[in-house]
């Protein structure tokens, strides 16, 4: 035996879905607004980020490292300090 749809029944996944596929159509990165969006909504978004915060700080330091590692060599300045040398990014306050 099939379930029969009623209209009743697609105005309320219509209702309900609307403000998702507004952000995901309208924003740029819609979707993940769209997903944040619900999550906040659902109560969820706090153990959402308490996951997904490990792997956010790894992907910044891995972000961080790479970024330093391609620097153009004018970008760096040499100071000598004590007896050691050490580099400094002239554009680490950006």
């Amino acid at each position: 035996m099939q379930a029969k749809i009623t209209v009743a029944d697609v105005g309320r996944v219509l209702q309900k879905a609307g403000p998702y596929v507004v952000l995901e159509v309208v924003l740029p990165g819609g979707t993940l607004f769209a997903l944040l969006l619900y999550l906040y909504r659902t109560g969820q978004l706090h153990k959402f980020l308490r996951k997904v915060r490990p792997v956010l700080r790894g992907a910044s330091r891995t972000a961080a490292a790479v970024a330093f590692a391609l620097q153009p060599a004018g970008s760096l300045k040499v100071s000598r300090r004590g007896d050691g040398v050490e580099l400094q990014m002239l554009a680490a306050s950006r």
